[in-house]
């Protein structure tokens, strides 16, 4: 099993690096808001999703639920280099619209 890393390589940004599943999304990044929070000030942050290797749909349900948390403290972000496995899961669950896409 890959753990989960986020790292910013620049103001703003949160690039996220290994597997994004039910096996690790639990102990996923626990100061998410907060350290996007304090990023707040380059809107929308980007989440640059390039150096995921897998991910699920607990994967795709931690970024929705992220998506909500940040929504209700008023930050907005954007999705970068979007996994194609991620689309498709977002399709088939018909919440492809809720995914902010760049």
């Amino acid at each position: 099993m890959q753990t989960i890393t986020v790292s910013s390589p620049s103001k703003g940004t949160f690039l996220l690096s290994g597997e994004l599943n039910r096996a690790n999304v639990n102990g996923c990044w626990p100061t998410s808001v907060a350290d996007i929070k304090q990023a707040t000030s380059q809107q929308p942050v980007v989440l640059d999703l390039k150096g995921i290797s897998h991910i699920d749909t607990a994967g795709l349900a931690w970024i929705i639920n992220l998506l909500r948390d940040c929504k209700s403290q008023n930050i907005q972000f954007t999705l970068r280099h979007v996994p194609e496995t991620l689309i498709n899961l977002a399709k088939i669950s018909d919440v492809e619209g809720f995914l902010p896409l760049q």
